[in-house]
């Protein structure tokens, strides 16, 4: 059986063949330099030792070709070949230590290399069958010495191996308790240091398992989340990115003022209002959990806008009704009254001055409660298929003729159409026109923008006026609320509650260069 992965086996037996390799080739090379620098007969002599020598590049040549071939031995002849190396190399330096003194031949501690190979390869079974093999081999030599079996040596040779039979085996336990104890631990330390790294590996499995899901879930709620530390963004799903201009600086703000762990709270970041909670995530990082309320609110103001509007209009068609019937009656009242006057003193200024204040602020009164009739009555509109520029560019042609002295230029002609009332329509535009030119006193330019943004149509009516205060630009759509001496208050009012009642939008802004009124209705399709 083999105690790793076959990768990690063939990857083990690679670099014990490579080790192999710079030995041989380091014997092959003190063969060849060693008799340049000194006479002797020993090992490395090329006259005595031609045996060693052919015994060497044998070796040499059967490590440089199981490197060649190791990555193609099949998986079920791992093990044979393993072990077929680790004695082949045993039963070389055994030889070597043979004719060069040997149980003293410093050539044994070489063996233990293959010991700990064996048994980082084959565990305690690799270090048991190499140790084995080495102590019968290193038996053997003393006894085929004693007993004459063996090639020619040299004297000092042969000196080496006249020891009596006690000491060399005493030392031969020795030798092989030492490298017995030395492939275990190494058998024993690889054992813990693959289950330890087997360990590792499932943990980190089961981290990248739980960091997938992490992901899979918090990247696809439809609510916030962010992860930082230090005020540094680490983590953001898809629904947080696509706030990403104010991600970071809703961070900052959220790290100034932290709530209470599991608290909501809102905050407006830009255009923006974010309902969130800030809970500890790691040791020192948070997680921020938010969504957009934005329309919420926005809803909200509206229904609350509305239900004021409402209450308003109630209010201000009752006091109109009663107000109207009395003060038509005023008004006919004081026109007889002034025409009998006028007959008795028919030369008198003061008459006529009072007689043309009497009628001109009867008319005014009567004008606004006719407004206020009109906008608080719940007319029906008749919806129809319509295109707004259209409409606009007949409303247009009827303005210019009261307002010669202002010059209105449309830009970007859309065809679009829409579900809507033409005619409640011509009121939006006049009204909107009507509030320009009163702001410019009848003098100047009015630019209308009109184009497409997916399903919606924008109209952006920008003039030369003086443009809107910072106090009334949020009040600019309320009712009765007018910045002119003799203004209703009722025009840009009437606009919101045309355009909402078509399902758009209006908003009022400056430009720098005056007002803009920004109108925005949704597109219907032609079928």
């Amino acid at each position: 059986m083999i105690s790793s992965t076959e990768n990690e086996f063939r990857s083990h037996i690679s670099y014990y063949l490579a080790i192999r390799f710079f030995f041989i080739f380091a014997v092959l090379f003190s063969f060849f330099f060693f008799p340049i620098i000194s006479e002797g007969e020993g090992l490395y002599s090329w006259g005595t030792n031609k045996f060693f020598l052919i015994l060497t590049f044998v070796l040499f040549a059967v490590n440089v070709v199981s490197l060649l071939f190791v990555r193609s031995v099949r998986e079920s002849l791992l093990v044979p070949f393993a072990c077929c190396q680790f004695l082949l190399e045993i039963t070389y330096w055994v030889i070597i230590s043979f004719a060069n003194g040997g149980i003293s031949s410093p050539y044994l501690y070489v063996i233990i290399i293959n010991i700990i190979y064996s048994g980082i390869l084959m565990r305690e079974k690799g270090v048991v069958i190499t140790t084995l093999y080495a102590s019968v081999l290193l038996a053997l030599q003393y006894f085929v010495v004693k007993f004459s079996f063996l090639p020619y040596l040299s004297e000092s040779v042969l000196k080496s191996y006249d020891v009596p039979w006690e000491s060399y085996f005493s030392r031969l336990f020795t030798y092989m308790l030492f490298f017995t104890f030395t492939g275990v631990v190494s058998a024993r330390i690889t054992k813990n240091l693959h289950s330890a790294n087997e360990e590792l590996i499932a943990k980190a499995q089961q981290s990248k398992e739980m960091e997938r899901h992490f992901l899979a879930i918090f990247s696809n709620i439809s609510m916030g989340f962010l992860i930082f530390e230090n005020g540094e963004r680490k983590y953001s799903n898809s629904y947080a990115e696509q706030f990403e201009p104010l991600l970071d600086q809703f961070i900052r703000d959220v790290e100034n003022s932290v709530p209470g762990s599991g608290k909501w709270e809102e905050r407006k970041i830009g255009d923006k209002v974010f309902s969130y909670t800030v809970m500890p995530y790691t040791t020192n990082q948070q997680a921020i959990i938010f969504s957009d309320v934005t329309e919420i609110r926005r809803e909200e103001e509206n229904v609350e806008l509305n239900d004021r509007l409402a209450s308003i209009g109630k209010l201000t068609a009752s006091i109109a009704h009663e107000i109207k019937n009395p003060l038509t009656s005023l008004i006919g009242a004081s026109d007889l009254m002034c025409a009998e006057i006028k007959a008795t003193q028919p030369d008198s200024t003061e008459v006529d001055e009072l007689i043309t204040i009497i009628r001109r602020e009867g008319t005014r009164v009567k004008t606004l409660l006719d407004s206020l009739f009109r906008y608080t009555e719940e007319t029906k509109y008749t919806i129809t298929m319509c295109a707004p520029c259209n409409v606009l560019h007949e409303v247009i042609d009827a303005f210019r003729l009261g307002h010669p002295d202002i010059k209105i230029e449309c830009v970007g002609e859309d065809e679009s159409e829409i579900l809507g009332d033409s005619e409640k329509l011509r009121e939006v535009y006049w009204n909107i026109l009507t509030n320009s030119a009163e702001a410019m006193s009848d003098t100047g330019e009015i630019t209308i923008v009109s184009e497409r943004r997916g399903n919606s149509l924008l109209m952006t009516f920008d003039d030369t006026g003086p443009g809107f205060s910072e106090r009334s630009i949020a009040r600019v759509f309320d009712p009765f609320y007018s910045t002119k001496k003799r203004g209703t208050g009722l025009g840009l009012a009437l606009v919101y509650r045309i355009v909402t009642k078509h399902g758009g939008s209006v908003k009022a802004m400056n430009t720098g260069r005056g007002a803009r009124i920004v109108v925005e209705f949704l597109i219907k399709e032609k079928a």
